[in-house]
């Protein structure tokens, strides 16, 4: 899987005669809503030959700026990767992208490589608040710029009490510590990302004055475990308070070589 920022295909033509099938959206925290649309994305390709696949994401959540969001890069492309997509490009949600009208960031695709098919989530806009394009508005957008592409609409996906599965709903479910739900609805324990945070690693733990990046539950102590870069999983207690993460036992973790912690409950 090939990973740009969302210019450099434009600007030095790398994928211009490539048939493309897109996904768009923000894929914060990938849950089971996400996954039907990698699905999709994975399935259209294969049953047309010759088409590549691409996932259009964003490197901060241009909807939530101001909150920490569930995941990394990092994490996020592991994830994408595992589905065999093609090429990952990551927006910078700039001031000037966040000016840019719908129909002109549909041009700039049909620019970038040979649009065939577009998939979004039933909620996708895109475009500047005073010139947005609905998902139900992409066949039109596209057929404007001389592109026939089809457009899937894949309509939310819901837990088994009717509730739509959402970023939104995760990060409320991890802030109240209720990892159960939270792996339920993700398909996958929620990771904390080692790697990609600021933090001193010390002899105990992990420790900061100021935990910025993903978002953490409260303060209090939590059944984990450390993913080491080799794979290999130690179960592990989490504590985590205002000057970081301390993980318990430490023994037999080499914290230089930890990858992520993986959180699944509150201890009492």
């Amino acid at each position: 899987m090939k990973i740009y920022d969302f210019n450099t295909p434009l600007e030095k033509g790398l994928l211009t005669d490539e048939r493309m099938a897109i996904a768009i959206g923000v894929f914060d925290g990938v849950h089971l809503g996400h996954r039907e649309i990698f699905c999709q994305l994975d399935g259209y390709a294969r049953n047309h030959p010759g088409v590549r696949t691409m996932v259009i994401t964003f490197a901060t959540n241009p909807k939530v700026r101001d909150s920490r969001p569930l995941d990394t890069m990092r994490l996020r492309n592991r994830y994408i990767s595992s589905f065999g997509i093609d090429y990952v490009l990551v927006i910078d949600f700039s001031r000037d992208f966040s000016m840019m009208s719908g129909r002109e960031f549909i041009r700039l695709l049909c620019t970038m490589c040979r649009v065939e098919a577009v998939i979004v989530g039933e909620d996708f806009r895109c475009g500047s608040p005073s010139d947005q394009i609905a998902a139900c508005e992409l066949s039109d957008a596209f057929a404007s710029s001389g592109v026939h592409a089809e457009v899937l609409v894949i309509p939310p996906v819901e837990d088994d009490s009717h509730i739509r599965i959402s970023s939104t709903h995760i990060r409320t479910l991890v802030s109240q510590g209720d990892f159960a739900t939270v792996c339920e609805l993700s398909g996958q324990p929620y990771e904390f990302d080692l790697m990609d945070n600021s933090f001193i690693r010390t002899t105990f733990g992990f420790r900061t004055q100021n935990v910025t990046g993903q978002r953490l539950p409260s303060d209090g102590r939590y059944r984990a475990s450390v993913v080491l870069l080799d794979g290999r999983e130690v179960e592990s207690t989490l504590l985590i308070d205002r000057d970081g993460l301390l993980i318990s036992p430490i023994e037999d973790i080499d914290l230089v070589k930890a990858d992520t912690i993986r959180i699944f409950s509150k201890e009492n």
